[in-house]
């Protein structure tokens, strides 16, 4: 087996390539960058590359890295989705300091480039990957749909709102990783259930930590529905790691899952 990229390697590495995709926006892209660079801990990426190194033979094939950088710029195209719910005139948009129709044209610009990335790779496995990365889009361009900006969704709304779209990323990043380290079946549906817990935790926690602009209800009772639902996905992400084949290789992606999931008290995310 290969030598397997520590995360800070890694990161560097889906870094330089999402900066050389970068380079090719315009000025009006700017909301592009910003998107990418607010969101640099690259969780999406490093949990599709732990996913393909915990099946594969052989850790972080050169397809790896370029598949990671297409979920991070698909990352980026539903965080820019996400804040243009927000209406201006509320404050949190204000503070974004854009005109609507530059973060659409960024955002575009994301959806794109992550299938031309992806596209772009010499696999035989990208035509399984393309399915997965197209079951993912629909789902959160479907939840961005529904959701209407005039209104505050009920809790129970907002979690679907947050599996529909973190939580499809994260089971995109994890399925494609493992697709293309040629995962069995049964396998393949566990690390759906444990990319879908790792992505809903991880917003969740992100906005129960933070005052920036959100969908989010800000009422208690939804708080404590968020910190129910985290408690859910994380049990249901144990249960996954664990009912995984002996075939793979899942200290890795425990380790990581764990120490992601934990980088703030567990008081401030389950309850």
């Amino acid at each position: 087996m290969s030598h397997e990229l520590a995360l800070t390697e890694r990161r560097t590495e889906i870094d330089s390539r999402l900066e050389m995709v970068l380079d090719a926006a315009d000025g009006q892209l700017a909301p592009a960058w910003t998107a990418i660079l607010e969101r640099d801990n690259r969780w999406f990426g490093q949990l599709l590359a732990l996913s393909h190194n915990a099946v594969a033979e052989t850790s972080d094939s050169p397809v790896v890295v370029p598949a990671a950088t297409a979920i991070e710029l698909l990352r980026g195209y539903v965080r820019l989705r996400e804040r243009l719910i927000v209406q201006p005139g509320d404050t949190a948009a204000d503070s974004l300091q854009w005109e609507v129709t530059s973060p659409l044209l960024a955002s575009d610009f994301l959806y794109t480039t992550a299938y031309s990335t992806l596209g772009g790779l010499d696999d035989n496995r990208i035509g399984e990957c393309f399915e997965v990365l197209t079951t993912v889009s629909d789902s959160i361009i479907e939840a961005l749909g529904r959701t209407d900006s005039q209104s505050t969704p009920s809790s129970t709304e907002y979690c679907s709102f947050i599996d529909d779209t973190a939580g499809a990323l994260g089971r995109g990043a994890a399925v494609i990783g493992a697709t293309l380290a040629d995962v069995d079946e049964p396998d393949r549906d566990h690390f759906a259930t444990l990319g879908r817990g790792f992505g809903t935790v991880c917003r969740i926690r992100d906005i129960l930590a933070s005052d920036g602009p959100s969908v989010q209800p800000g009422s208690a009772p939804a708080t404590r529905r968020l910190r129910q639902h985290t408690k859910q996905r994380l049990q249901e992400t144990d249960r996954a790691l664990r009912q995984l084949s002996s075939a793979v290789d899942g200290d890795s992606i425990r380790t990581f899952v764990a120490e992601t999931v934990s980088e703030r008290p567990a008081d401030s995310v389950v309850g």
